[in-house]
């Protein structure tokens, strides 16, 4: 969002150029969750360094917004295809890689709290179900010593956090996009448990196109919440509002909730929040890019399932979750 400001996009409601945190804080959004890579090349949306997300983060809290930190440990988008290392770890031993980790880690949230903006929550790697830092961290299946690799640099993470100025007490999150499957969610976070990760909240990733149905999701959520001891957490969620998505092939009629219009992505989020009522364990919903709009020559991809238009004009999804408790 501060990019697209600063590139001169403006977000609107029914015509109306407001700043887009007070659009956010006015449907009744409360939390700001932020990404931070380690050296991002800046260049298009690859640029949320330290002082970015820093900058960001004080905006948001200028509007009363909760900041919820989500760390990549990479140089760009680390995801379930891509869990590129950062280019100033190349070539560590496994020993310092751990070390960086935890010295990074806490590094960042001291100096988050120094500019008044200790986070409240804190997610530990992005959507890590296939690991994190490869190599080192990457999964493979019945790989025993890959999982052992993997929950080395997840508690070098965490105690980075719980032992920086004032982290004691934050939150930690880890983040898997298992949001339509039991079996891969029970795998995932059975292992990390296993071996010594301790953590708050499970993050799930859900969009229906790649995790399945409604019925799925329920039937996981149900699962996690009779079986783990942590929260549960929607981290990730998107609806395409008008067809305009890039991977067609993927959107198969039969198994989407709704049509890709803007009412289908109201309505979405309508059921998306009727099933968070549902699980007591259930504590929050967060939309995946809500504020993408195209800026001509920014590189900043729209990739259409934002909340706003390409113009920045407010969709009505915007108010779907406005009396969320």
């Amino acid at each position: 969002m501060k990019k697209i400001e600063d590139l001169g996009g403006e977000y609107k409601v029914d015509g109306i150029v407001k700043e887009g945190f007070q659009i956010f804080k006015e449907n009744g959004y409360t939390w700001a969750r932020l990404r931070i890579f380690h050296t991002p090349n800046m260049r298009g949306p690859v640029c949320n360094d330290l002082d970015y997300t820093i900058a960001l983060a004080q905006k948001a809290k200028q509007f009363g917004f909760k900041i919820f930190l989500n760390f990549h440990y990479s140089d760009t988008w680390a995801d379930p295809g891509k869990q590129f290392k950062p280019a100033a770890w190349e070539n560590l031993a496994f020993e310092v890689l751990q070390d960086s980790v935890y010295d990074y880690t806490k590094a960042v949230i001291n100096s988050m709290d120094k500019a008044g903006v200790l986070p409240e929550l804190v997610q530990v790697g992005n959507e890590i179900n296939n690991g994190m830092i490869w190599p080192d961290g990457r999964l493979w299946e019945n790989d025993t010593a890959r999982w052992d690799e993997l929950c080395a640099l997840l508690r070098a993470g965490v105690k980075g956090v719980k032992e920086s100025d004032n982290g004691k007490n934050i939150p930690i999150m880890i983040h898997a996009a298992t949001g339509g499957s039991l079996e891969e969610s029970n795998r995932f976070y059975s292992n990390i448990i296993e071996r010594g990760v301790e953590f708050d909240q499970i993050g799930l990733s859900y969009y229906p196109w790649w995790h399945g149905t409604f019925d799925d999701l329920r039937k996981n959520i149900a699962f996690l919440s009779e079986n783990f001891e942590q929260d549960q957490v929607i981290v990730e969620t998107a609806y395409y509002p008008d067809g305009h998505y890039p991977q067609p092939d993927r959107w198969v009629y039969d198994i989407q909730p709704y049509p890709p219009t803007e009412q289908g992505q109201y309505d979405f989020m309508v059921e998306l929040a009727q099933i968070l009522s549902e699980y007591p364990k259930m504590k929050a919903v967060y939309y995946w890019k809500p504020d993408g709009m195209e800026i001509p020559g920014s590189g900043i991809p729209y990739l259409g399932r934002s909340l706003f238009d390409m113009e920045g004009n407010a969709y009505k999804a915007i108010s779907a979750w406005k009396n969320l408790e």
